[in-house]
């Protein structure tokens, strides 16, 4: 399993209570192991994985589950720059996919959002705000104050 161990960060002062509106499942790539797709038991544990990702090109994904069955939900994904996160959120919805790259500020919306591209630094976010913002979305109320996206729709 992919280790969890919790890293101490003296700016991770934030309330991320998981309210389980739908069943939320994760999958991570650490390195070359793929981790397959797990339940998220709390909001703990979503904080632990995200934290688990740490190293250069490490990522984790959390969305609905069954989204690729049912084709609606809600997912954010995490990637870690190195010295960062890079974080996109999105809602999919039938055949469409609102995808959003997170950033701070107002520079974040104008950053912009092409698949495989690297993230402008107003889209690098510290583990603090990426367990932020991924809680924030995927407990369905949006973005905290204070972040932008930058959206690209798929088909």
């Amino acid at each position: 399993m992919l280790d969890t161990t919790a890293l101490p960060e003296s700016s991770l002062e934030l309330r991320l209570e998981l309210e389980y509106h739908e069943l939320l499942e994760w999958k991570a790539q650490v390195g070359t192991w793929d981790t397959g797709w797990h339940d998220v038991e709390s909001s703990s544990h979503l904080v632990g994985l995200i934290q688990a990702v740490r190293h250069d090109g490490d990522w984790l994904v959390v969305q609905s589950r069954h989204i690729d069955v049912t084709h609606y939900g809600r997912y954010a994904q995490a990637m870690s720059t190195g010295n960062g996160y890079h974080v996109e959120v999105a809602m999919v919805s039938g055949g469409t996919t609102n995808n959003w790259r997170i950033g701070l500020g107002p520079l974040a919306d104008e950053a912009g959002n092409e698949p495989h591209t690297g993230v402008a630094p107003s889209q690098n976010l510290s583990l603090a705000a990426a367990c932020e913002v991924m809680a924030s979305w995927l407990n369905g109320h949006g973005l905290p104050l204070g972040y932008g996206a930058a959206l690209h729709v798929y088909g």
